[in-house]
Order: structure tokens, then C-alpha cells, then sequence
């Protein structure tokens, strides 16, 4: 049978929830260590093995390039990221090459040890060196998920301060004229059809109906990234760009360059998608 290619919804599902029982197992079998609660320890210890052993077993179920996919670590893959090529963040194959050998050893160690006593401390120092490794594990996927929120909102920020810049120099003598920016124009124009040009007669050609969503060239076929500032804030991190596209597009679509109004307009109306 041939491999899926793409993941299924419940592989993310079934890897959070393996995340928890792991991580509940370990949490257990670490601080019931004593002999007061040796049975627990015990009991937690075959919990975190079982999960390490579901773990392989998920990989097999899972899409070949899915989140339950074990794949090898390489070299390769860590300079693939640092040159900017898409793809799974090596940093996660390496923390599981890691983690999830650390943590077998720690919990067949202790399996041994319960027979042997002589084992014990060597199922301590891989007990602790297990959890060191979790716990640095824990902070890089903090770091890597919540600094990436972190760009997100600044590049949101300075969008929205770009913007802001452009439509006061855009609108400095509309105001004076007692004129404002208004969405609907500028929604208007985003779906107008014109006759400049054929194979572009409108903003919606390339970019679909819906500017939140990702569009594709007309003509060549290549994806482009969704217009609306929600969805795409660093389109509009550039005021000089911004202007530029202006400059581009709408001659190609209309013909003609757009009017500050129009520009203001159509601003306005992408900062409300």
C-alpha cells in the first residue's frame, strides 16, 4: 500500500494526546520515586514504556510526511532551514532523536532495575537525564511557537502603522476637501471588471473573490499570497511597495494609475478584511 502523502486531521489530534499521556506518565513516575509509592512508580514507569511503543506504532499508521512521521535527522535538513527552503523544522527531528531513546532507556532501565537492584542507579541518571531533556524540549517548542507569535503580532503592528502613514499621506488633501476613505469604494474597485486588459480585466482575477485566501497568477499560474492585511500583515510592512504595486497593478487592470482616493479606498477596504 502506498503511503499517504498528506496528514489526516486526527494525526494532530492523536499526537497531542499522546503528548499527554507521555508527558502525565513521566510527571508520575518521576515523583513517585518513594517507597511509599513505589506501586505507582512502578505502574507509571510501564505507562511511559507503553507510550513510547505506541509512539513507533502511530508512526507506521500516520502519512509519510504527517506530524506522527519519525524521520531520520540530518545535516542536510538543518541547512535546507537555515536557506529558507519549506519543510519540517529539524529542531523537532532532532529533539525526538533525542527525547525518545533517553526515555525508553530511562523506562526500560527501571523495568530492569525492579529485577535488580544493582540497576538503580543507572535508571536514576537516565531518570534525570530524561527529564532534562523534556524539559529542554518543553522551552524550544515554547520558544519556537511563542516567538513566533511574537513576529506575527509586530509584523500586524507595523502593518497596520504603514498603512496608517500611507492613507494620512494619501488623504491629506482629500481631508482638506472634506473627503474620506470609504471600504465600500474600495471593495468596489477590488471587484470591478474593466476592458484594459483581457487576461487581468480585475483585482479578483488573481487574487479570488475572497482577498483573505491566496490567490493565483492569471497567466503563469503561480501562487500569490492573500491580499487582505489579516491574513498577509508583512504586503503591507512597506509603504514604497505598497506604492509600487499601485503603480503596476493598476495599469494593468485599469489602465490608467489610480487616483489617491482610489488608493485610500482600496487601502481602507483590505484593512477591514
Amino acid at each position: 500500500m502506498t503511503p499517504r502523502s498528506t496528514p489526516a486531521r486526527w494525526e494532530f489530534l492523536a499526537l497531542r494526546l499522546w503528548h499527554a499521556a507521555l508527558a502525565g506518565g513521566f510527571v508520575v513516575a518521576y515523583v513517585t520515586a518513594d517507597e511509599d509509592t513505589y506501586n505507582m512508580h512502578v505502574f507509571s514507569g510501564y505507562w511511559v514504556v507503553t507510550a513510547l511503543a505506541l509512539r513507533l506504532a502511530m508512526a507506521l499508521a500516520g502519512s509519510d510526511r504527517g506530524p506522527l512521521g519519525l524521520p531520520r535527522p540530518s545535516l542536510a535538513a538543518i541547512r535546507d532551514k537555515l536557506a529558507g527552503k519549506p519543510g519540517r523544522n529539524p529542531l523537532f527531528v532532532w529533539m525526538a532523536a533525542l527525547l525518545l531513546p533517553a526515555l525508553a532507556l530511562g523506562g526500560l532501565s527501571g523495568i530492569v532495575a525492579d529485577l535488580l537492584p544493582i540497576a538503580e542507579d543507572l535508571h536514576e541518571g537516565l531518570a534525570e537525564a530524561g527529564l532534562w531533556l523534556a524539559l529542554a524540549h518543553a522551552a524550544i517548542i515554547a520558544w519556537i511557537f511563542q516567538g513566533r507569535r511574537i513576529r506575527e503580532v509586530l509584523a500586524g503592528r507595523l502593518a497596520r502603522a504603514s498603512l496608517l502613514a500611507l492613507l494620512a499621506v494619501l488623504g491629506a488633501a482629500r481631508v482638506q476637501a472634506g473627503e474620506v476613505f470609504s471600504a465600500e469604494r474600495g471593495e468596489a474597485l477590488y471587484r470591478s471588471v474593466n476592458a484594459a486588459s483581457p487576461d487581468f480585466p480585475s483585482c479578483a482575477t488573481c487574487h479570488t473573490a475572497d482577498p483573505t485566501r491566496p490567490g493565483r497568477h492569471a497567466k503563469t499560474g503561480r501562487a500569490i499570497l492573500p491580499m487582505a492585511v489579516s491574513a498577509n500583515p508583512k504586503r503591507f510592512t512597506d509603504a514604497a511597495k505598497v506604492e509600487e504595486r499601485f503603480e503596476r497593478d493598476c495599469k494593468t487592470v485599469l489602465g490608467r494609475a489610480c487616483t489617491a482616493q482610489e488608493k485610500g479606498d482600496y487601502i481602507t477596504f483590505l484593512r477591514g478584511k
